[in-house]
């Protein structure tokens, strides 16, 4: 491979052919280097040193000091605290032209669209150039107070919204806060020693919403926490997951089908339960037959005597042989494995077909009343250990 005598212009979306920066200049990264430390296209920082090689004076690295101080943690050299990058390599358009370059420009100043998803604590905002809805709103809330907002060619008509947006939301009902929030109305209910509460949530991914959950006002009232969509993988439970009493259980997607290897082998899914260190439950880890479904079953025998199942059903999986797999399998199974008679069963036929209508719902058994409890999800349930009916 041959250099050119002169830099090669590139697209507009090409690396450059010539970079003019200094130290001491704010940068952004214009590819992905690191996703996972957080050392990708739009972050920011200030170049604070030029390396060179000792042989040419070539320049073999760039280090920044990134914005966000936790960018690069895999990347940092401990002596100076900075993230050093070094030249990326690209094919260009042009056939058999390759570009090695540093994947960063000047950015003092930045689009709109690039700055979506950042916090600062001052900006200088120019609105002269607002041409879509929303867009003057993104750019102003970037700051975290009204003293550090600077505004430039302040047009009041360049602050718009979609009018569907605006149309939508006029026609959308309020919703009540008694719906959104009802264990929070029934806490005291809670706390008696013969109330049982169960929830379900769907994460769409664990990992990801952890500290969301640890966080959320009532999903730490639940004494059994039902979760679909956990995405975990591979046997290894990280100790960022683990909610303080609680003991955990799960089941990973791939260990959930036998006679469908394609979905097997198919990232997310899977199912989780959280169930409070004071109650005695042991995981039905093996039951004969149970083969093709995403789901965990426990039984509870202390304070309350229970057999709890979580199931997923992921959205190319039709509801025919779903629910045939959960008719003439779990069910059975389930009720075989906690003594329960199935002729004492009421009502499983007509409420498979509601529950089933979300992806996610909690089958429930209490050997003592032998009533089996479809509960069609988000919706929460809870119930008295004394009841003889559903609530």
């Amino acid at each position: 491979m041959a250099l050119q005598d002169r830099p090669l212009k590139g697209g507009k979306n090409e690396l450059p052919d010539t970079l003019k920066v200094a130290e001491g200049a704010r940068v952004m990264l214009t590819r992905n280097i690191d996703i996972q430390n957080g050392l990708v296209n739009g972050a920011f920082g200030i170049l604070l040193r030029v390396v060179y090689s000792e042989n040419d004076q070539h320049i073999i690295k760039l280090g920044l000091k990134m914005d966000n101080e936790t960018s690069g943690n895999n990347n940092h050299t401990p002596a100076d605290d900075m993230v050093y990058i070094e030249r990326a390599e690209e094919n260009l358009k042009q056939k058999g032209v390759v570009r090695r370059q540093f994947p960063v420009k000047l950015a003092f100043a930045c689009t709109i669209h690039k700055v979506q998803g950042m916090t600062t604590t001052s900006a200088v905002v120019s609105l002269k150039s607002i041409f879509e809805p929303g867009m003057a709103y993104v750019a102003v809330s970037r700051v975290t107070s009204l003293s550090g907002l600077y505004l430039l060619d302040m047009e009041e008509k360049k602050i718009f919204t979609n009018p569907e947006i605006t149309a939508a939301l006029e026609n959308m009902r309020q919703a009540n806060l008694d719906d959104m929030m009802p264990l929070l109305h029934v806490r005291q209910t809670l706390s008696r020693s013969d109330v049982f509460t169960i929830v379900h949530h769907n994460t769409e991914g664990l990992p990801a919403h952890i500290n969301d959950i640890k966080s959320h006002h009532e999903l730490c009232l639940a004494d059994v926490l039902c979760l679909t969509e956990t995405h975990l993988r591979g046997s290894f439970v990280a100790e960022s997951l683990h909610l303080e009493n609680y003991n955990l259980f799960k089941r990973n997607r791939h260990l959930s089908y036998t006679n469908f290897p394609q979905m097997a082998n198919r990232s997310g899914g899977g199912v989780a339960v959280y169930v409070k260190s004071d109650i005695q439950v042991h995981e039905k880890q093996y039951i004969h037959n149970v083969t093709d479904l995403e789901f965990l079953a426990l039984k509870v025998e202390a304070p309350v005597s229970a057999l709890i199942a979580v199931v997923y059903r992921p959205p190319d999986y039709t509801l025919r042989p779903f629910l045939k797999n959960l008719r003439d399998t779990v069910l059975l199974c389930l009720l075989q494995a906690s003594h329960v008679k199935s002729n004492s069963v009421k009502h499983i036929a007509a409420r498979n077909c509601n529950a089933t209508d979300q992806r996610g719902f909690i089958i429930t058994i209490f050997a003592s009343s032998a009533i089996l409890l479809l509960c069609c999800l988000p919706h929460i349930k809870h119930w008295l250990d004394d009841r003889e009916d559903p609530l």
